[in-house]
């Protein structure tokens, strides 16, 4: 999804995979994150990985550049709150969620896949001695205590860009 007001209804039970492509060298600054929203069912955030963050150094030579910008390029910014992403974020589904970029000041992509629980641990547990930034976060501990995702309602808002960072589901 590349585009404002680009979005994909996911319908069904399993883990999804949200890839994030950050690109301030076409338009840096404020970032309004991407809203889920008509949630029926159930939506959690279980995981972040991709070997780094978006904030992680990603230039041997720029010590400025970061996945979310450069001091050549500027940088993209997140609303006060908002957790910093990481290049692979992963959630589970069982209901029926829409996903929306609301693209408007920093420029920035989706990629939406299906994914499974393997994929998510060996991407979690790829690290520094696999040429990874870091080793990935999980966010489900198996209690059933796992975080819904920020920005997320049951509510179908004209613009989803007014959905809130915190809800409660």
């Amino acid at each position: 999804m590349n585009h404002r007001g680009d979005a994909v209804t996911l319908t069904g039970e399993g883990y999804v995979l949200v890839r994030w492509q950050i690109a301030p060298q076409y338009r840096p600054g404020g970032l309004v994150m991407p809203s889920w929203t008509g949630l029926k069912g159930r939506l959690f955030h279980v995981a972040s990985g991709g070997g780094r963050r978006m904030d992680d150094p990603v230039s041997a030579t720029d010590s400025s550049a970061t996945g979310m910008g450069s001091a050549a390029t500027g940088y993209t910014v997140l609303p006060p709150g908002t957790q910093q992403m990481w290049q692979n974020e992963y959630f589970y589904l069982d209901g029926s969620v829409t996903l929306t970029v609301n693209e408007r000041g920093a420029d920035y992509n989706l990629n939406v896949f299906p994914s499974t629980w393997d994929a998510v641990e060996k991407d979690i547990t790829t690290g520094p001695a696999q040429g990874a930034k870091r080793y990935g976060l999980v966010r489900d501990t198996g209690k059933d205590d796992t975080p819904v995702p920020q920005y997320v309602t049951r509510s179908t808002p004209t613009d989803p860009a007014t959905v809130a960072q915190k809800s409660r589901v």
